[in-house]
């Protein structure tokens, strides 16, 4: 639809800045020439005041002459119905598509300029016999409002043109969405490539349709905050859109407070651009950085974070957790007997038997080679860690089969507690690291809390 296509080409005029093209602009100057351009025709038909090109008003004769009676009804006879079809084009915005429609009115234009032309060398030369300079005049009014029109509408056809391919170039989703009725106004026609839908299945529907249930809420909010105050609270944030296959889309959405192309009422648009890859990437990144290649576990930096975060509820719930320092005894031998291999799966396999010895509240991280810190929070009293502790070591030091190979090490467990034993994570862990190696000083495969 035309009006569809006019918010798109103003749509894209918005987001990039180009407010001084506004194509409604075209549409209100080609309105005008029309305007004019049939005011004149009337007026030498059967007299009347006409407005020039500068808006000087002039009174025009009702033409007599039998010559250019006859040119001024053929033109009439091509005017009719192009009159008729640009009224609809403007005031109704007809499904016609632009190109066409432009097409055939350039087409019937080369015949009213040759009319046009005829009347004028018509009246010239009568005017020249007859000395009526006024006809001269009159005639040149008339071709000067006919140029108007044709410039209007060549340039009209331009834009729409060339803002039709710069839409057919972006990737991006462009949405409008009405501020009151949160109905979607207008998407564009990349919505199929980016959700699997194409744009009659949001056109006029809720916008929620776009949007998975956590990002509703997001967009319902920001909705409300423009309906009570005008104004957009943040002009960029990340939703998620959901897909035709019920997958979910990670985008980023930039958006901008409109008025509608009616002018009767306040819209959002927006350009959506999806960022699923980048997200990907950048999660794929922070396991990088935050996880334990061999065994999955989290590392150093994500437990010093998940220790922070669980210190500072414990002091603001009044609760005591444990932090355990836990160091493998004999790996070195299984490193040196059975091969380096051999001593990863050894490895895994203890990270796996470490996890299924704590609550989903707690957690365990690798934090060198053979060594693992183990969170545990919300400790009611220390006979809680300690059975803890006694299961971690009866688990690990289980015989593990690996390829043929048994292998088989211990566990030294050293333990802090806090607020008993230190007011933050760097002492904590150091009250356990040194309790893990008094163990390790008397007998190994034991635990023992700090001092």
């Amino acid at each position: 639809m035309l009006s569809q296509k006019i918010a798109k080409s103003t749509f894209i005029l918005r987001f990039y800045r180009h407010r001084d093209a506004n194509i409604g602009d075209g549409i209100d100057e080609l309105r005008h020439a029309v305007g004019l351009f049939d005011e004149t025709l009337s007026a030498f038909s059967y007299g009347g005041i006409v407005t020039s090109a500068s808006g000087k008003k002039l009174h025009i004769r009702k033409l007599s002459d039998e010559g250019a009676a006859d040119i001024l009804f053929k033109a009439k006879l091509i005017w009719q119905p192009l009159h008729d079809q640009l009224n609809d084009f403007i005031e109704n915005r007809s499904e016609q598509e632009t190109s066409l429609l432009l097409e055939a009115l350039v087409k019937e234009n080369v015949k009213l300029l040759g009319l046009m032309n005829e009347l004028t060398n018509h009246l010239e030369n009568k005017a020249k016999s007859r000395t009526h300079i006024l006809q001269g005049l009159q005639t040149f009014v008339v071709v000067m409002i006919f140029f108007s029109f044709i410039f209007a509408t060549l340039r009209l056809y331009r834009r729409e043109n060339y803002y039709n391919r710069l839409m057919e170039k972006t990737a991006d989703l462009i949405i409008g969405v009405d501020v009151e009725t949160a109905l979607t106004t207008f998407v564009s026609a990349s919505v199929f490539e980016m959700l699997g839908y194409g744009e009659q299945h949001y056109i006029k529907k809720p916008v929620s349709l776009l949007f998975a249930n956590e990002s509703k809420a997001v967009f319902s909010e920001i909705l409300e905050t423009v309906d009570k105050t005008g104004r957009l609270s943040a002009e960029r944030c990340e939703v998620q859109l959901r897909k035709s296959d019920g997958s979910i889309l990670t985008a980023d959405i930039i958006m901008q407070v409109a008025t509608s192309e009616d002018g009767k009422s306040r819209e959002i648009s927006a350009d959506i651009r999806d960022i699923s890859e980048r997200k990907a990437t950048e999660n794929a990144l922070m396991e990088l950085a935050h996880k334990d290649s061999l065994t999955q576990l989290p590392n150093r930096v994500l437990f010093y974070e998940m220790a922070e975060h669980a210190l500072q509820k414990a002091k603001r719930y009044k609760q005591s957790l444990a932090i355990l320092f836990i160091d493998l005894d004999g790996f070195k031998s299984v490193n040196d007997n059975f091969g380096h291999d051999i001593g990863d799966e050894v490895l895994i396999t203890t990270a796996t038997k470490l996890k299924a010895c704590l609550r989903e509240s707690d957690n365990v991280s690798r934090v060198g080679g053979d060594e693992f810190l183990v969170l545990l929070e919300d400790v009611k009293k220390s006979d809680d860690v300690i059975h803890v502790a006694k299961e971690i070591i009866r688990s690990v030091s289980e015989i593990i089969e690996i390829n043929n190979y048994s292998c088989q090490v211990g566990v030294s467990i050293g333990v802090a507690l806090y607020p008993t034993h230190a007011l933050n994570v760097e002492g904590l862990v150091k009250k356990a690291d040194e309790a893990m190696y008094k163990v390790k000083g008397k007998g190994k495969n034991s635990v023992r809390f700090a001092q």
